[in-house]
């Protein structure tokens, strides 16, 4: 059998597990520089709002119904995802981790009351991290994905108090009730074919011909399509190596010096050479990108480098003096710089070698893992940013650091409880 479990309102959640003043209060979370609405809770979105609402326009309206704002945490929800799939794990054989608030466990065919399991999960998860989650139980994935769904619209009703096990359902009544677009792999574009062709339910979907699903749907389609009929074709999702990997954010306002611009780009390879690090891997080639806001007036100015390192490495030291060397080159003064972003290609294992007498490079990188590996341990228990490298931010005073222009908007941001000693919460 399997299990999906998901967070509900995930971001939302952990915002009020260290706040139980905001029990019942409507929540939303910020995309990066407070831009967008990507997360919010039941009853914010009972209020009206939805994801993708531009916060500045709804901002006054917001603070007049009480919605309480936050900036995005991700270093909270990844540590308090990270606790929820440890509790997975004491219980399941088997664990998938799909998304940050997402989780596949899989158990063998026991003859055992699975919906007992799963409130068991669900009343442990609650009691340990604070967070509410919903639990589907079936045969296959796509079918536990949509009793999870049912499972949110039932909470509370005494219906399945936050668990719905397939077996348990009648199966053609819950599928003639089911949206088909709303069925795990079916896309809007998925779906308006499908209602050319008068299929709206999942029900409509199950008795789809096999041959016409996977000529109109792909293979993708016809596999749903089995697994309506309580076939199990697909599999764990096995983690792939990653070909890129590239990170870039859009800075809080225009930056002119290129010292502010070499501290962003630190910060951005520096989070890019960990994702690798992570998947013990190393690149071979390093790029720079610079541009000023295409939404701007005054002149625009885009621009980018590429370099190939002398030996594919991991070590950050490496990689941020060959980017600061690219950005430095494709700097321009005068223009209004509104993004920096750093790419990491040419991707490969870093299979631990024998060292080179006569390459001093490669030679220090493989000296220093022990070091980056402490560096990254460090970073990973006390908040990332804890340790970094002193590029940039020539001349300025400790007391300008917080207030540095390429620092993205975050007026909301909430403490980091549980990795950061300094902010803990306080128990009077």
């Amino acid at each position: 059998m399997v299990f999906h479990i998901d967070g509900n309102s995930f971001y939302a959640s952990c915002e009020r597990v260290f706040r139980p003043d905001l029990y019942k209060t409507p929540i939303c979370v910020l995309s990066n520089n407070d831009g967008i609405i990507v997360a919010l809770n039941a009853e914010c979105k009972a209020l009206g709002y939805k994801r993708g609402d531009v916060f500045f326009k709804v901002k006054n309206q917001m603070e007049k119904q009480g919605v309480k704002p936050f900036s995005s945490n991700y270093t909270l929800y990844s540590d308090m995802s990270a606790r929820m799939n440890l509790i997975y794990n004491r219980f399941a054989p088997e664990v998938e981790f799909y998304s940050i608030d997402e989780s596949f466990l899989y158990f063998p065919d026991w003859t055992t009351d699975y919906t007992a399991i799963g409130h068991e999960i669900k009343q442990t998860v609650t009691k340990e991290t604070g967070i509410p989650v919903s639990i589907g139980i079936a045969p296959n994935k796509t079918l536990a994905k949509m009793c999870n769904k049912l499972a949110k619209k039932r909470e509370g009703t005494g219906i399945v108090q936050g668990v719905c096990n397939w077996l348990e359902l009648n199966h053609d009544e819950e599928l003639s009730n089911y949206p088909a677009g709303d069925i795990w792999g079916i896309g809007w574009s998925k779906t308006d074919f499908l209602k050319k062709q008068n299929i709206t339910t999942a029900f409509h979907l199950k008795n789809y011909p096999l041959d016409k699903a996977k000529k109109h749907l792909t293979i993708t389609g016809m596999r749903t399509v089995e697994e309506l009929n309580g076939k199990t074709v697909i599999g764990k999702v096995e983690p792939k190596s990653r070909q890129v990997s590239m990170v870039s954010r859009s800075f809080q306002n225009p930056v002119f010096e290129l010292d502010d611009i070499i501290t962003a780009l630190a910060e951005y390879t520096q989070e890019a050479v960990l994702r690798i690090r992570e998947e013990n891997l190393c690149c071979k080639y390093v790029s720079v990108y610079l541009m000023t806001n295409a939404y701007a007036q005054g002149e625009q100015y885009f621009n980018q480098m590429s370099a190939e390192l002398p030996m594919p490495t991991n070590y950050l030291p490496y990689i941020t003096a060959a980017a600061n060397e690219l950005l430095k080159k494709i700097f321009r003064p005068d223009y209004k710089y509104r993004k920096v972003m750093i790419g990491l290609t040419g991707l490969e294992p870093d299979n631990t070698s024998q060292l080179d007498l006569f390459n001093d490079y490669e030679n220090q990188s493989k000296l220093n893992a022990p070091l980056m590996q402490v560096f990254d341990k460090i970073n990973g228990r006390y908040g990332r940013g804890t340790l970094k490298l002193a590029c940039g931010l020539t001349g300025k005073k400790p007391e300008e650091i917080d207030t540095i222009p390429w620092e993205l908007r975050r007026e909301y941001l909430s403490p980091r409880y549980t990795t950061n000693i300094n902010e803990i919460p306080l128990i009077y």
